[in-house]
């Protein structure tokens, strides 16, 4: 195993400390693309239910409660010190926001229970198979007409590409390295992301906001379903 790569949770435990100022570096338009996430959930007063999956510091999180002041977010993050980093920034909305320590491909959506499901800047450490499995999850784990969000760093598709080839190099000598168990980046194309969610069964997939490293998806599942 090369000894650059960390365990994921390890990785963003020691990094939790300055992991916002280090996003509102590399992020650019970072107050557009947190607000964009945010945006296409509906103002409302009622106590909806969102998953966060893969919160960090809860970033995304100001935002999505200007929309919704009385949502009741499920907040899912490997790193201890990341929630820890979260409940104290949200110390009034401890009542509304439940932390789960975990892995967002261990824990358990569910059917039919969620308004919106979001994750920013966390999906881009899978690989397209596992992200295919994951979106069927979300799809399922969805009320009917409920939103998928994503906000994630993107690549053109020659890079796609290479990334790819470099991490199934690595993956074939470190098996362990599977189901993004340590911190790796290989964010994808916009185009594959779209064939992903719409492979998924969502019945509508868009962009709201991109640049030329970062986007804003959204897919929806259908009413009838």
């Amino acid at each position: 195993m090369n000894k650059e790569l960390e365990r994921m949770a390890k990785f963003f435990d020691r990094r939790a400390a300055f992991y916002e100022e280090h996003m509102r570096r590399s992020v650019a338009g970072f107050e557009d693309f947190y607000r964009t996430v945010a945006a296409p959930i509906e103002r409302t007063a009622e106590p909806i239910e969102i998953l966060d999956l893969g919160c960090g510091t809860g970033l995304e999180l100001e935002s999505l409660f200007k929309r919704s002041p009385n949502a009741r977010i499920t907040a899912v993050d490997l790193s201890r010190g990341m929630l820890a980093k979260l409940s104290e920034k949200y110390a009034d909305k401890a009542k509304q926001i439940a932390l789960i320590q975990d892995s967002f491909l261990e824990f358990p959506i569910g059917q039919g229970r969620w308004n919106y499901i979001v994750s920013v800047m966390a999906m881009h450490h899978l690989t397209p198979e596992e992200k295919l499995l994951l979106y069927r999850s979300i799809h399922i784990g969805l009320r009917p007409g409920g939103l998928y969000i994503e906000g994630d760093y993107v690549v053109a598709e020659e890079e796609e590409k290479e990334l790819l080839r470099e991490y199934w190099k690595l993956r074939r000598a470190n098996p362990e390295v599977a189901n993004g168990a340590y911190h790796l980046d290989i964010p994808l194309s916009t185009k594959t992301q779209i064939r992903l969610l719409s492979n998924a069964g969502f019945a509508g997939v868009g962009i709201t906001w991109s640049s030329d490293k970062a986007a804003v998806f959204t897919a929806r599942k259908a009413r009838g379903e």
